[in-house]
């Protein structure tokens, strides 16, 4: 386990060992955010057994995931690395299976900023 908490300061220690309820990590550019989750997600399925398709992380940006992903990867050594998404991405994903419940199709439009400013040019 001393591996995985080389090198993180106090607060991401706290946030990667913390093994009741929910942890969410709140810090600024560059602090060292994904750095805490993806060695959270290692602790929570090497220390703790944790099955990776039972854990979810939600962050900002694609990049952000595809890189959480990368370094979890490298962590565990299993190409599983659980639900890792963008708050967009996974909103979507919850409203896609739920969709019936408000009668909507499975699959749906939605419409992002990108899609819609040049259609109300």
């Amino acid at each position: 386990m001393e591996d995985l908490l080389e090198g993180l300061n106090r607060a991401q220690r706290e946030a990667v060992t913390a093994t009741e309820g929910f942890v969410r990590v709140i810090a600024g550019a560059g602090s060292g955010k994904t750095r805490a989750l993806s060695h959270r997600f290692a602790f929570l399925v090497n220390e703790l057994g944790i099955l990776p398709g039972n854990i979810l992380c939600v962050t900002f940006t694609n990049k952000s995931a595809a890189e959480m992903r990368q370094r979890i990867h490298r962590l565990t050594g299993d190409d599983d690395t659980g639900y890792i998404n963008t708050f967009h991405g996974f909103c979507v994903s919850v409203l896609q299976e739920d969709s019936h419940a408000v009668g909507y199709q499975r699959a749906f439009w939605y419409w992002t900023t990108q899609t819609l400013t040049p259609c109300c040019r």
